[in-house]
């Protein structure tokens, strides 16, 4: 693998993951100027949750709450960089640069755990 194919790699992962994360979060706000942050879109009964719990995302985003497409574009903003770890671990697992690849899955290993584990 090139590097500039690598670079180009890692620069997808990064603009969609932005790009993404953005449209989520605006379309959060936008659809909460319509019907209240804690309202839906499809009518369903008004949620009280609090726009720290992230619990609910999914169920929110089935309702088409907008707190929960904002919550959800901010998960991917999270996610983005984490991804970008994993995008370059499996690059350098092709590149069979095992140095490279143990110290990346070391980084990914601990993001995860720092994000799952760790409150």
């Amino acid at each position: 693998m090139t590097a500039e194919r690598f670079r180009a790699w890692v620069s997808t992962v990064l603009i969609v993951g932005a790009i993404v994360s953005a449209t989520l979060v605006a379309i959060g706000f936008l659809t909460g100027l319509v019907v209240g942050w804690n309202g839906s879109l499809v009518g369903a009964a008004p949620a009280r949750t609090d726009p720290t719990d992230f619990s609910g995302v999914l169920a929110g985003i089935g309702a088409l709450r907008p707190i929960a497409i904002a919550q959800a574009g901010l998960l991917v903003l999270v996610a983005t960089p984490v991804s970008r770890v994993a995008v370059s671990l499996v690059a350098f697992l092709v590149e069979r640069d095992r140095l490279y690849a143990a110290i990346t899955a070391a980084v990914l290993g601990l993001l995860l755990f720092s994000l799952l584990v760790v409150r």
